[in-house]
């Protein structure tokens, strides 16, 4: 059989293998390199060459926000767990700058009621509620 005697789908079967060849060296290639790049970074890590900066988390809190900032958690049916939520991420960032905005829906008391508790009169944080069911 000549290359001349193939049919449109034969061409079309042939292309597909072609380009998924290409695709997969490519695709090879491309791990290879993660592996490498990978590799060079634990041989580091074990001799102690490699330099990890260390962050100071205490320093990074008291520093102020370079702005305004919002956040919007929306919840429903989220009582279990919203109230958890609210104190990490207002804990997490003292900064003033912060509006927390939580969102519940009007018959969902539970949720509302844990949202409520948590805030323990924080004034960054605002209870949405909303007007329909």
């Amino acid at each position: 059989m000549s290359i001349y005697d193939l049919t449109v789908w034969q061409w079309l079967a042939l292309l597909q293998h072609e380009t998924l060849l290409f695709a997969g060296v490519f695709f090879l290639i491309g791990a290879l390199d993660d592996l490498a790049v990978d590799a060079a970074w634990l041989w580091l890590k074990v001799r102690g060459r490699s330099l990890t900066a260390r962050r100071d988390h205490n320093a990074l809190r008291r520093r102020a926000l370079h702005g305004p900032a919002a956040v919007l958690i929306p919840a429903w049916q989220e009582a279990a767990v919203i109230g958890q939520t609210i104190r990490h991420l207002l804990e997490s960032w003292p900064q003033p700058e912060l509006r927390l905005y939580v969102g519940c829906y009007r018959n969902d008391p539970a949720t509302l009621a844990a949202g409520i508790a948590a805030a323990q009169g924080d004034p960054r944080l605002r209870l949405v509620i909303h007007d329909r069911d």
